[in-house]
């Protein structure tokens, strides 16, 4: 009986490591974005946000037609391919483009002249130039 329980588990952890030699990859990125989504706390957002699941679909069904689920379901889709695609960099873009507009709280209407002669600001130019980048590249995803 031990020895039959032996045999199953070795052809269990061969099974195991094939899988793990053919996808080694892949599992290696999936590991990297579970460590990224843990260390910046979007994990335990998305488990808390599985969690209200149930609850969700216990409403009323006149309160969740199939149109409603469509919505919720494209939208949770759409959180889950955001969360697993951000990175380090598009972060501190993100934060970044906040304290900027933290910081312009106030504002001077600018006329075409004004506009000219902001141009000659380097940090008008890198913001004007990372504008018409974002520009283009949405412009390429419409």
């Amino acid at each position: 009986m031990i020895a039959d329980f032996e045999t199953k588990a070795a052809d269990v952890l061969t099974r195991m490591m094939e899988k793990l030699a053919e996808n080694g990859d892949a599992i290696l990125a999936a590991m990297d974005k579970l460590i990224y989504l843990e260390r910046n706390g979007i994990l335990d957002e998305l488990v808390n946000f599985s969690e209200m699941v149930p609850g969700i679909r216990k409403l009323p069904e006149e309160f969740l037609d199939e149109d409603v689920q469509d919505v919720a379901t494209k939208n949770l889709e759409l959180i889950l391919s955001l969360a697993l695609s951000v990175d380090d960099e598009m972060i501190q873009q993100v934060e970044k483009l906040i304290d900027a507009f933290k910081k312009t709280r106030e504002f001077e209407p600018a006329g075409l002249t004004g506009a000219l002669k902001a141009l000659r600001d380097p940090d008008v130019q890198r913001a004007l130039g990372f504008m018409l980048a974002f520009a283009k590249n949405l412009g390429k995803s419409i």
